[in-house]
C-alpha cells in the first residue's frame, strides 16, 4: 500500500515551475487589486466593480489552489517545514489584502445605484448575493483607510 499522496496532478512541488508561476501570479494579481482598489474614487462604478471582483475571484481560486497543495503536503508529514513556509508565504499575500478589500467593500456600498450595475452586468449578475449581503451590512464595514 502507498502511503505517500500523489499531488502530482497540482504541482510536482514547490520547486515545481508550475507552482512558482502561480505564486508569482496570486502576488501580481494581490499587487493589482491593491492598485486597483487605490484608485476606486477615480474609476466608473461599473469599470470598478468589475474589476475588483475579477480579481478576487482570480486571487481565490490561485491562492486556494497553492494553499490546498501546501496544506496537503504538510497533512502527509506534519514536520514538512517547507510546507508551513510556503502556507505562511500564501497567507501574508492574502491577508495583505484586508485593506483593499475593505476599501473596495466600503467605495461599493455606497454606490447609490449599486444593484442596477451588478443586474445590468454579464459578469456582476453572478453575484448578486454578494453585493445584496454588502449593501444591506454596509454600516457594519471596517473603514479601508
Amino acid at each position: 500500500m502507498n502511503e505517500v499522496w500523489n499531488l502530482s496532478v497540482i504541482y510536482n512541488g514547490f520547486e515545481d515551475p508550475q507552482y512558482e508561476k502561480d505564486l508569482a501570479s496570486l502576488k501580481g494579481k494581490a499587487a493589482a487589486y491593491a492598485a486597483a482598489a487605490g484608485k476606486l474614487g477615480d474609476t466608473e462604478p461599473l469599470d470598478g466593480l468589475k474589476t475588483c471582483i475579477t480579481l478576487e475571484e482570480e486571487i481565490t481560486l490561485l491562492a486556494n489552489k497553492l494553499a490546498e497543495y501546501a496544506m496537503l503536503r504538510q497533512s502527509a508529514d506534519a514536520r514538512d517545514a517547507q510546507a508551513g513556509s510556503q502556507i505562511g508565504r500564501i497567507m501574508a499575500v492574502v491577508s495583505g489584502l484586508a485593506a483593499p478589500q475593505a476599501a473596495f467593500k466600503d467605495w461599493a456600498s455606497k454606490l447609490p445605484n449599486l444593484m442596477e450595475l451588478v443586474k445590468g452586468d454579464d459578469t456582476l449578475k453572478e453575484y448578486p448575493f454578494l453585493f445584496e449581503n454588502l449593501a444591506k451590512s454596509s454600516r457594519y464595514l471596517l473603514s479601508g483607510q
